[in-house]
C-alpha cells in the first residue's frame, strides 16, 4: 500500500522569505535547513507506517512564531486509502487535561474558585473521602477508611486527590465500572454531573496530598468549572477559551464532521486493526455519533493540530496569542511552576495541568530542562520547549499502541539534531 505526505510548507516558505524584511527575518530557519526538518520527520514517520505501527499522522512544530513545519503523513482512513491531511481532526484524550486545568485557573482569576477549596463546596458527594484498604477480586466487595483529609482543588490540578483511573488499575476499573463512571468518554446519554456524583463516595487509592497518582482528577475538575461558572464544560470552554484564540476546530463533540475525523485504530497481536468498540465503550466514530453529552474534562477533547497548537502558543506566551488573553502571566507561571513538591513523575515534576521537565529527567538530545508537555491514550503528544522558543505537537490515532516510546524517542531526537 502506498502512503503519502502532504504539506503546506512549500507555500509557507515562499510567503516569509518573500514578505519579511531581514529583521523581521531574524531566527527563521533557512529553507534547506527546514528541508533537513522535513526529511528527518519523514523518515520516522514513514517508518512508523511501514512497520504497521501507525496508519497515519501529524506534526506541527513552530520556533519563535514561524510555523517551521506542518506535515501529514499515511492515511486518515487506510482501509478507503484517504490521505492524511494537516487539518484532519483527533481525539486527543489526555491533551484535554491542559485546557480543562487553564480554565480552573481563570475561575481562580475570577474569584469564583479558591486552590485551597475543599471539593465539597462544589461537588457535595465528595463530602466524607474514604480510602480503599482491601478488595476482594472474586466479589467486588470491598473495605475504606475514612480519608485524613478533604480533597482540594489543588490536589486536583496536581493528581495528588488519590482519584485513580480504571483503565489503568483493573481494582478501581472493576469499582468504577459497578458504579457507572467511564474513563476516557463515553456514547451513552450521560453527563458529568452524573458521573461525578456516582465517583464521589468510591474509595481514593490513598490520603489526598499523600502521592502523585494519575488519574480521574481533572474529570473532577470540569464539573467544578460548570458549577462555579454555572455554564457547560463545553459552554466555558467556548466561550472562555476556544473563542477567544479564535479556535474553531476543537471541541467535545464536532457533528457533521466525520469526513474530517481520523479513524482509531489499535494494535491487535502485533497488527493494526480498526479500533474495537468493546474495550472502552466507545467506538470507532466516537465522537461524532451517539449521545454527545458527555463533557470529560480529563479525556473528551477532540482537535486539529493547529487548534491545539494555538492553545499551546498562548500558555508559551504568558496566556495571550495574537492579542488575544486568556490568562494572566501570573496564573501562567503557576501553571508552569512545580506545584508537587519533592514528589517525582520519573524525575520530572508537575505543575497545574503540565509535566516540567527537571535537569534530572531530562535526556540529552532532547527537549530542554523546563520544557512542559503531556500526551494523549490514542498516541498524541505535545511540549513547549521555552530554551528552544519550541512548540512541538503530535497526532496520530492508536490504542493500544506499540513502540510507543522509541517512536517518540526517534521523533524527538530527529527534531533536535536538524535545530540544535
Amino acid at each position: 500500500m502506498k502512503f503519502l505526505r502532504t504539506s503546506i510548507f512549500p507555500l509557507l516558505i515562499s510567503f516569509l522569505v518573500f514578505s519579511c524584511t531581514p529583521e523581521e527575518n531574524t531566527g527563521y530557519y533557512s529553507t534547506a535547513t527546514n528541508e533537513a526538518l522535513i526529511s528527518a520527520l519523514d523518515e520516522v514517520m514513514e517508518n512508523q507506517i511501514e512497520m504497521g505501527r501507525i496508519a497515519g499522522g501529524v506534526v506541527m512544530i513552530s520556533q519563535g512564531d514561524r510555523i517551521i513545519a506542518d506535515n501529514a503523513w499515511g492515511w486518515k482512513n487506510m482501509e478507503d486509502e484517504q490521505p492524511m491531511e494537516t487539518h484532519h481532526l483527533f481525539r486527543t484524550a489526555s491533551m484535554t487535561k491542559a485546557v480543562t486545568s487553564a480554565a480552573i485557573l481563570q475561575l481562580v482569576e475570577q474569584e469564583k474558585i479558591s486552590l485551597d477549596d475543599p471539593l465539597e463546596m462544589y461537588i457535595p458527594e465528595f463530602a466524607e473521602p474514604v480510602v480503599l484498604t482491601s478488595f476482594d477480586a472474586e466479589t467486588g466487595t470491598y473495605e475504606t477508611r475514612p480519608a485524613t483529609e478533604s480533597i482540594t482543588i489543588h490536589h486536583l490540578l496536581t493528581h495528588t486527590s488519590g482519584i485513580a483511573y480504571g483503565f489503568t488499575n483493573r481494582t478501581f476499573g472493576r469499582i468504577y465500572g459497578e458504579a457507572g463512571v467511564p474513563d476516557l468518554g463515553s456514547e451513552a446519554e450521560l453527563k458529568i454531573e452524573e458521573s461525578m456524583a456516582n465517583l464521589g463516595p468510591l474509595p481514593l487509592a490513598h490520603d489526598p496530598g499523600e502521592r502523585y497518582t494519575y488519574g480521574l482528577s481533572t474529570d473532577v475538575l470540569g464539573r467544578v468549572v460548570e458549577v462555579a461558572s454555572g455554564l457547560s464544560l463545553a459552554e466555558y470552554f467556548s466561550a472562555n477559551i476556544f473563542e477567544p484564540l479564535v479556535m474553531h476546530d476543537i471541541g467535545f463533540y464536532l457533528p457533521g464532521r466525520e469526513d474530517d475525523l481520523t479513524r482509531l485504530y489499535s494494535i491487535r497481536d502485533s497488527v493494526l486493526v480498526v479500533y474495537p468498540e468493546e474495550t472502552t465503550g466507545i467506538g470507532a466514530n466516537f465522537p461524532v455519533r451517539g449521545a454527545m453529552t458527555y463533557y470529560s474534562g480529563g479525556a473528551g477533547l477532540t482537535s486539529s493540530t493547529a487548534d491545539y497548537h494555538t492553545f499551546l502558543s498562548a500558555i508559551h506566551h504568558g496566556g495571550s496569542f495574537n492579542g488575544n488573553r486568556i490568562m494572566d502571566e501570573s496564573t501562567v507561571s503557576m501553571m508552569t511552576e512545580n506545584q508537587i513538591g519533592d514528589f517525582n513523575l520519573g524525575g520530572n515534576k508537575f505543575g497545574y495541568g503540565l509535566m516540567i521537565t527537571t535537569d534530572e529527567g531530562r535526556t540529552e538530545g532532547k527537549r530542554a530542562t523546563g520544557s512542559l508537555s503531556w500526551g494523549g491514550a490514542f498516541q498524541s503528544t505535545y511540549w513547549i520547549d521555552p530554551e528552544h522558543d519550541l512548540i512541538v505537537v503530535i497526532m496520530t490515532q492508536v490504542m493500544p499502541a506499540l513502540g510507543q516510546t522509541e517512536f517518540y524517542d526517534r521523533l524527538e531526537r530527529a527534531i533536535y539534531e536538524t535545530i540544535e
